[in-house]
């Protein structure tokens, strides 16, 4: 801002006003305890004495403000991603479970293949050893009646056309 013209009155005024916030006193302060003091960083060292006056008259800058917001936007854009990781540490559990259980339906697979199980008929059962703990041979089969029960077995049940048992 321009300087207020050196008119009588413009002088006055502009005393009146400094003088009734206290920024002259004020101002002399801070800046006889940065020469006092000699910081690295004067600029800062203002800066940080304005806003511990603006505190001891109960005010609160617009800078200040704006951290404030900024901290609560921060804190809950850390909440969401403590929780997206929580997630992705969820979908990763059941992503290895499900290459265990694809890994061991495949073995499963070869093993009927070998045995002579991969022909029309139904899904040949697999033997107690191959189904892992906690399944059934139902349940490991993915709910497809297996063994000797009744038609087209799982190409039929899935839809499939029959012959190499199609594809679930």
């Amino acid at each position: 801002p321009a300087c207020p013209r050196r008119e009588p009155g413009a002088m006055a005024a502009t005393e009146a006003y400094l003088e009734k916030h206290g920024v002259t006193k004020m101002l002399d302060a801070i800046v006889n305890e940065l020469v006092s003091e000699k910081p690295a960083d004067p600029i800062s060292f203002l800066i940080n004495g304005l806003l511990k006056e603006a505190g001891k008259r109960g005010q609160e800058p617009a800078l200040l403000q704006r951290l404030v917001e900024l901290k609560k936007t921060l804190l809950s854009e850390q909440a969401e991603a403590s929780k997206t990781l929580d997630e992705k540490a969820k979908l990763s559990a059941e992503v290895d479970k499900l290459a265990y259980r694809i890994k061991h339906l495949c073995k499963a697979l070869d093993t009927a293949e070998a045995n002579g199980g991969g022909g029309g008929g139904g899904a040949a059962a697999p033997s107690v050893g191959q189904i892992p703990v906690g399944h059934t041979a139902f349940s490991w089969a993915g709910g497809v009646q297996v063994g000797g029960g009744g038609g087209g077995g799982a190409g039929a049940e899935a839809g499939g056309e029959g012959g190499e048992g199609g594809e679930a």
